[in-house]
């Protein structure tokens, strides 16, 4: 398992580091495409254990993780969130789905808050919404 986490590793020209987990791996590789060519440097983990395994690794590199909402084993995507801002508060997490038949409180507070980008999207649709997470971040003023 650990050289599956290494090898989803891809170094681009030194622009921001994003974490994605998805457990579809055709979207994964889509997104991990799409990330590429607009010089993301993508880690992809198709489990919520992988993911989070870069993320403690990683920590200080990354910025910004991309988690499918619904993921297999006994934690989500809202779990690695979870995990992760008790890792690192100012590390953001924010979700993909394709799985969202009705809206519960928590989903209708991603969508207000724009952190939740629903599948299928186009390509321009995905680098925007990276775009704009990580210039708030960096407008924020919280150091990482």
């Amino acid at each position: 398992m650990e050289s599956t986490v290494e090898s989803g590793c891809r170094e681009n020209s030194g622009g921001p580091l994003i974490v994605v987990a998805d457990d579809e791996l055709s979207i994964l590789q889509y997104i991990e495409q799409v990330l590429q060519v607009a010089n993301y440097r993508v880690v992809t983990a198709t489990t919520v254990e992988e993911a989070w395994k870069i993320v403690q690794r990683q920590q200080a590199e990354i910025d910004l993780v991309l988690t499918d909402i619904v993921m297999p084993g006994s934690i989500d995507g809202q779990g690695l969130a979870k995990r992760i801002h008790q890792l690192d508060p100012a590390l953001p997490v924010v979700f993909i789905t394709g799985a969202l038949s009705e809206i519960d409180d928590r989903t209708a507070m991603m969508v207000e808050k724009q952190l939740l980008l629903r599948k299928p999207f186009f390509p321009q649709q995905l680098i925007a919404f990276v775009g704009a997470q990580l210039h708030r971040e960096s407008s924020s003023g919280i150091a990482r």
